[in-house]
This record gives structure tokens, C-alpha cells and sequence, in this order.
């Protein structure tokens, strides 16, 4: 009898644990919609050094803001996500640094870009290249 209770026991106990395990929990809601982030300004160009892009100028809110975000290459695929920016003192980006590869944030690879190679649009990172390449740029230290 001590035998057969036991078992039961056990057995209700693991349709409990797999019932438990099987239970779905509702996603977070932002708390800042997309329409809310404040827009991504770009300085007019310097007429001593000509460029064909604008710089780009973010606060340093902004800047933290875009920490975390999915960087998309030009073939539209997930490559990774923003790791950091580089900023000089006027708020002016030099470089980002994103975090490519990897499982739940293990055994991935940090490469830089420069405000050339990537496009900061609504809510959306861009980068002017493919998949392949980006994963064929060195590597950084994080």
C-alpha cells in the first residue's frame, strides 16, 4: 500500500510539474511605443570635409535608446542587435558597435561600423551590407 502511494504521489507530482511547464506567459507590453522615441537628428554637412552622408547626432538618451535594437543587413535579415555607440562631445556618432551570432547572448562577436556603413530610421537599424559580410568583419573587444 506505502508502494502504491508513493507512485501516485509521483506520478500526480510530475502531471503537475509538465501541466506547469506547459502554461504560456503573456509578453510585456512597451512601455515607450515606437511613435514615442524621440527623432534621430543629422548635422548639415561640413563644407570643409564633404561627405555623402550626414553625420549622425544623437543625445545621449537617444543613444541609449537604440541600445538593444535588432540591426538589420540589406538583405533584411536579423543580424544581431545594438551593443553601444561612440560619441564625441557635440553628441556626433563615430561608431556602433553591434553584437552578432550567438545564442541567448553566448558566443557572440562584437563588430564596429561606421555611421556610413549603418542607417537609423523610425525604429529600425539598417546596415549597408549583407549578412556575410558583416559576419566577415573583425572582431572587436567588448
Amino acid at each position: 500500500m506505502k508502494k502504491l502511494f508513493a507512485t501516485m504521489t509521483a506520478a500526480s507530482l510530475l502531471a503537475s510539474v509538465s501541466a506547469f511547464a506547459q502554461t504560456t506567459t503573456p509578453l510585456p507590453t512597451p512601455t515607450t511605443p515606437p511613435s514615442a522615441m524621440p527623432p534621430v537628428t543629422t548635422a548639415p554637412p561640413s563644407a570643409t570635409a564633404p561627405s555623402t552622408m550626414d553625420p549622425i547626432t544623437l543625445t545621449e538618451q537617444q543613444a541609449k535608446d537604440w541600445v538593444d535594437k535588432v540591426v538589420y543587413s540589406s538583405d533584411g535579415k536579423n543580424v544581431g542587435e545594438v551593443a553601444a555607440f561612440l560619441r564625441e562631445a557635440s553628441g556626433r556618432v563615430t561608431e556602433m558597435h553591434i553584437d552578432i551570432g550567438g545564442l541567448m547572448g553566448l558566443g557572440e562577436t562584437r563588430v564596429r561600423l561606421t555611421p556610413a556603413q549603418f542607417r537609423l530610421a523610425a525604429d529600425r537599424v539598417t546596415v549597408s551590407m549583407t549578412e556575410a559580410q558583416i559576419k566577415a568583419l573583425p572582431q572587436i573587444a567588448k
